[in-house]
């Protein structure tokens, strides 16, 4: 609908809705680029002082962070004043049709996005009311933000290395298109699958394998999710596989 004009005007999309079309120009936002907290846990040890706490189960998991706060600052579009209380309940219904994390990309940050949801409740007549000045949302926003080129899927058919330039780990998505008993390597672990029928589906962010609609848990046989480290990853194989698609999912903070 605003599409051409979405380079030249601030503007986020969430949950699939861009708030250009719901008549809402970002014109100010507070903490977009976020400035998320570590999660540290502290012990006394008498004379040693504090000593940080390790939690992590993999040494190569990323450190763990805390939500942060995300606001933008909207003023409504100038031919939209002819009716404030439908644009208030169009908002309303876009920003609460969901209570879990959804997708928020910006033009702010052009080439990632971040999981959110909104975290301050509006009622339609509040929203109505900010609409004659400014509406401001506020967003929780996981820590990490995804990089746009970690959703292009990459086709594997050979031993390969590929680059995770972000400076964190990733934790890919990947279909492994083969059959039997299969070993996966990533640098120095190996993963291995049993009694693959055609293909299997390894999310290493939802810690579930399985193919379509049916968990295949039991057919992985080893602990750990596969893992992209920071650098290089080289990846190969044993068994019979015809080929295996990659969604990285490269992040950083």
């Amino acid at each position: 609908m605003l599409n051409e004009f979405y380079d030249d005007i601030n503007s986020f999309t969430y949950n699939g809705k861009n708030s250009l079309d719901m008549g809402l120009v970002v014109y100010e936002k507070e903490n977009i680029y976020g400035r998320p907290k570590p999660v540290i846990e502290k012990v006394n040890i008498p004379g040693r002082g504090d000593v940080i706490l390790n939690n992590k189960t993999d040494p190569i998991d990323n450190e763990e962070y805390e939500d942060f706060q995300k606001v933008y600052k909207c003023y409504v579009m100038p031919e939209e004043y002819q009716d404030l209380e439908m644009v208030a309940r169009n908002v309303y219904a876009w920003l609460y049709q969901t209570v879990q994390y959804a997708r928020l990309d910006d033009s702010y940050e052009r080439n990632y996005y971040r999981m959110a949801h909104v975290s301050e409740e509006m009622s339609v007549e509040e929203i109505a009311a900010a609409l004659l000045g400014t509406l401001e949302i506020q967003f929780t926003c996981h820590p990490y933000k995804y990089s746009y080129d970690g959703e292009r899927t990459l086709t594997l058919t050979k031993t390969t290395r590929i680059f995770n330039t972000e400076g964190f780990t990733a934790y890919p998505y990947m279909k492994i298109y083969a059959t039997g008993a299969v070993t996966l390597y990533i640098n120095d672990r190996a993963h291995t699958f049993k009694e693959i029928e055609d293909y299997i589906e390894v999310d290493s962010t939802l810690l579930n394998a399985y193919k379509g609609d049916t968990l295949q848990n039991n057919k992985m046989t080893t602990t750990l999710f596969p893992k992209l480290v920071a650098g290089e990853n080289k990846i190969r194989w044993a068994g019979n596989v015809k080929k295996i698609d990659i969604v990285p999912r490269w992040c950083c903070l």
